[in-house]
């Protein structure tokens, strides 16, 4: 025994600690996982958005590709938005849960900044991997704390992130529609699920 242990011991307090962050988190979580809409919105419009950008480039140019992807965004953030207020009717609202949605706020602003950076660069076709990189980290993270099914949905877009930006050939588009498809797919089954028990 050292001179700075305590004479009795101190029972590990850290897995307690974890689990009641796990606790408020999944709380906090519970308005935008009542409803499966939002997320089969997003597993059918983040993939036409993509099959359909680069078609768009080649016939309207930059401006045609602006205008679909902040007409897709939109779209699916009324859904979503919708579903956010179903779950906050049935569950309340949480100061983690204002928390949670400012982190991934600040987390597509930097992912905005990038893709503009890559894209004054001339490298547009790395921003569907940076978008899949940074999203599928922030689901991973979430389903560390929250709702386990994130966990799934943040691999499969950091894997689809990965892929994006493998130099061999592979459109980076289609490893977006695939991995968005997949990822929102999976949340809005699981969704439904917990939903239905």
């Amino acid at each position: 025994m050292g001179e700075y242990d305590p004479i009795v011991p101190v029972a590990d307090t850290a897995s307690d600690d974890l689990e009641r962050a796990r606790d408020l988190f999944a709380a906090a979580s519970r308005p935008f996982l009542v409803w499966p809409w939002p997320w089969a919105s997003w597993a059918l419009l983040l993939p036409a958005a993509a099959l359909a950008t680069m078609p768009v480039l080649a016939r309207l140019g930059a401006g045609g590709v602006l205008a679909l992807w902040s007409l897709v965004i939109l779209l699916g953030g009324a859904v979503e938005l919708a579903g956010i207020r179903r779950g906050r009717r049935r569950h309340g609202r949480t100061p983690l849960g204002g928390w949670a949605m400012t982190i991934q706020g600040n987390l597509s602003l930097v992912a905005l900044v990038l893709s503009a950076a890559l894209l004054w660069a001339g490298e547009g076709m790395l921003v569907p991997g940076l978008w899949l990189l940074v999203l599928g980290h922030s689901f991973f993270l979430m389903g560390s704390l929250a709702f386990p099914a994130f966990r799934v949905c943040g691999l499969l877009y950091q894997v689809g992130g990965f892929l994006a930006l493998w130099p061999v050939g592979i459109d980076p588009f289609v490893v977006f529609a695939v991995a968005t498809a997949a990822g929102n797919g999976w949340m809005a089954w699981s969704v439904w699920r917990v939903a239905r028990a």
